[in-house]
């Protein structure tokens, strides 16, 4: 089963009338195509999909976006290669966790 729900994902078919049809649950069906690495090569609007552009927090770069105050929180997500948002969420998420697991506070 898992061969062939992946083709039929792949090949552009939507999860709903995957699971549907093989009488899974959406969500897990959905959770299984993320553990798997499965992603259909297109999306519905025949647009081809980016790959994911989420990376963890290295030291380093909470460093830079925690401490570089001096800076634009714009540049400083330029410098890190990452989104305005995601910079500004490090950033507040960081200064309200009770520890400080890297080391910077």
């Amino acid at each position: 089963m898992r061969y062939e729900v992946a083709a039929r994902r792949e090949a552009g078919e939507s999860i709903a009338d995957i699971a549907a049809s093989v009488g899974v649950n959406e969500s897990t069906l959905g959770k299984w195509f993320r553990e798997w690495g499965v992603r259909p090569a297109v999306d519905t609007h025949g647009q081809s999909l980016a790959p994911n552009r989420w990376k963890p927090w290295t030291y380093e770069d909470a460093v830079v976006a925690y401490t570089r105050t001096d800076l634009p929180i714009a540049e400083r997500a330029a410098m890190l290669g990452r989104s305005y948002a995601a910079v500004a969420g490090f950033v507040r998420d960081y200064r309200q966790r009770s520890g400080d697991s890297y080391g910077i506070k």
